[in-house]
């Protein structure tokens, strides 16, 4: 049945995966639209809706919580089965800066994040078998500290791009919870990360959060040791963690509730 007088016919028990390198969200069936996030090589989505013309189809993303609309060739169908099969966290994440695959006769680049469901006992020698080049870790097995840090910085100087989710362009919202998704934590959309911590417990891997409760708007920043933090202005920076606070102090005439966050242990 169609949705009220809307051009937007709903859908149930449809399900898609990502099977190129980015996939854009936007905010309204067309391409002009404002970009609400991107989907990696490998993640799946919900189909919820479809325009009346079936050129666009509206997505819903589990794991980040975001929905919005796709072009339509753009989609990969799959079964419910094959989506609850893809969700088994049993699978490798992208780690290279830039990878590639040759998948389905096409050569494709992936990019950090994206993910190869391919369990620890099928590894013996698929990236031989699918032309596979690039670093990967399994999403099982949780990064100390020391590993954070080096997935976060390869992250540095991605310059800044309203709903990106790259190296080619982030949005300062979704950073973070890529960055500690490939290491294999998730923080949960809406929430804040992890526990808690007192200034004094504060280690390099930590985060700082810093709440406008008028705006309702979150800034984030990794704590790299030493009084150096990793954060998005216009391009992800590494600088000391004074610079960030004058910046936080310059962006807004509210006060600011800054507070501190272990995730990783």
């Amino acid at each position: 049945m169609r949705k009220g007088s809307s051009k937007e016919w709903p859908l149930i028990d449809a399900y898609g995966i990502v099977r190129q390198t980015m996939l854009p969200v936007y905010a309204r069936p067309k391409t002009d639209s404002s970009l609400v996030t991107q989907l990696l090589f490998g993640e799946c989505y919900l189909l919820t809706g479809l325009t009346a013309n079936r050129e666009w189809f509206k997505v819903f993303h589990e794991d980040s919580q975001l929905g919005g609309w796709v072009w339509a060739k753009s989609i990969k169908e799959i079964t419910a089965e094959a989506y609850a099969n893809f969700l088994n966290p049993d699978f490798q994440v992208v780690t290279s800066p830039i990878a590639a695959i040759d998948y389905q006769g096409a050569h494709l680049y992936l990019l950090p994040g994206s993910r190869l469901h391919f369990s620890e006992m099928e590894l013996f020698n698929w990236q031989d078998h699918l032309g596979f080049t690039g670093t990967y870790r399994p999403f099982t097995v949780k990064t100390n500290r020391e590993e954070l840090l080096e997935l976060a910085l390869r992250f540095l100087n991605a310059p800044f791009q309203a709903g990106g989710r790259s190296i080619f362009g982030m949005d300062a919202q979704h950073v973070f919870p890529l960055i500690f998704w490939i290491g294999g934590y998730h923080l949960s959309p809406g929430k804040l990360p992890g526990v808690q911590i007192a200034p004094e417990e504060l280690e390099a891997g930590d985060l700082l959060v810093a709440r406008d409760p008028y705006e309702q708007q979150d800034h984030y920043a990794l704590y790299l040791g030493s009084e150096q933090v990793f954060w998005m202005d216009h391009r992800m920076q590494t600088t000391d963690l004074d610079d960030w606070e004058d910046f936080l102090r310059e962006s807004t005439e509210n006060e600011l509730e800054i507070s501190m966050h272990s995730v990783v242990g």
